[in-house]
């Protein structure tokens, strides 16, 4: 009897992380909505990620600006990993940034950037979060390294 009491404890002790299963931060707040200054979008951006569960999410931003001889905009979209911890990570992410714009309004032009993006990511529970990174940003013929930082709020 002794013996059927301990085996029964150690397979409630064995098998019960695996039946119990703690959210974590991104999957209880999956969606982040921020502003960038420098970063994937070179000068500054406003932003959306949804993350897909607590490690990778999906993310897109955009900064536009005209005058009356043309305009330009930059159009981030990536993918987002935080390997980490739910407050404190490290975050990665790579993508594409749309690059368009006119010298006047009768003529455009556009051009595809690559983006990798490495930094620190913390998420607080209360719903704000801040993002330095560094962001490489290339093309066939070179790249540039922009550092920036994100502060926004998830919900």
């Amino acid at each position: 009897m002794r013996q059927a009491v301990l085996l029964c404890l150690a397979m409630v002790l064995i098998l019960a992380p695996l039946g119990a299963h703690a959210e974590g931060i991104r999957e209880q707040r999956p969606n982040l909505v921020f502003g960038e200054i420098g970063g994937k979008a070179i000068i500054f951006s406003a932003g959306y990620e949804r993350y897909l569960n607590n490690q990778f999410g999906l993310g897109v931003g955009g900064i536009g600006w005209g005058a009356s001889g043309g305009g330009i905009g930059l159009f981030p979209i990536y993918v987002a990993f935080v390997p980490g911890g739910d407050v404190h990570s490290i975050y990665l992410s790579a993508g594409i940034t749309y690059f368009a714009g006119s010298d006047n309004w009768d003529s455009s032009w556009s051009d595809w950037l690559g983006t990798f993006s490495a930094g620190y990511h913390f998420q607080s529970e209360g719903g704000f979060f801040v993002r330095p990174t560094m962001n490489l940003l290339y093309r066939g013929d070179g790249f540039v390294v922009i550092p920036g930082i994100a502060l926004g709020g998830c919900f």
